[in-house]
């Protein structure tokens, strides 16, 4: 298995997308996006660099996921442990109710799966048993500390080696 991010709430998007990728029907689309993201730099650095991003009309509370189905918009802000939606985010979300989209906050990825089934989208019977899956997986992975050490550099076995010289040879790449 793979590195575990550290962010409660990265790793609940990375969980989310991977379940829409499998049970969003088709022609359902999403996309997700981080917004609380921290810019490097001093703190004037990004300042500015919010100025230059607010400069081009990218606001704040959008939601983490959106979601289309159907003539449908479904925004997903997600929180991990006791977070909650910030004044921005509520903003947003009653934004959307007030055009007639829907938008929820969610904790889980079984919520998730949830808040599509009240709004219409037509889940496959796994679906439920997949998102659970995936949340036992959140509650139970902890996360590790980026390697800060280069690991070792893997050899090729020598039988690739000889295909690899074949290959070369016989003018396929370089």
């Amino acid at each position: 298995m793979g590195r575990v991010m550290a962010q409660p709430e990265a790793r609940l998007r990375a969980r989310c997308r991977m379940w829409l990728d499998q049970f969003l029907p088709s022609p359902g689309t999403f996309t997700a996006i981080e917004h609380g993201r921290a810019h490097s730099g001093t703190p004037a650095q990004r300042a500015r660099e919010w100025q230059r991003l607010k400069a081009q009309g990218v606001k704040t509370g959008l939601s983490d996921i959106m979601i289309w189905y159907r003539g449908r918009f479904i925004g997903v802000e997600l929180k991990a442990g006791t977070n909650t939606a910030s004044a921005a985010q509520e903003d947003f979300g009653r934004a959307m109710i007030a055009n007639g989209f829907q938008w929820s906050v969610v904790r889980s990825v079984e919520g998730l799966a949830t808040v599509l089934h009240q709004h219409g989208v037509p889940l496959a019977l796994t679906a439920p048993h997949v998102a659970s899956g995936y949340d036992r997986e959140l509650a139970t992975a902890e996360p590790v500390k980026k390697n800060t050490r280069r690991s070792a550099k893997c050899k090729p076995e020598p039988s690739k080696l000889a295909a690899m010289a074949r290959l070369r040879r016989a003018g396929v790449f370089a």
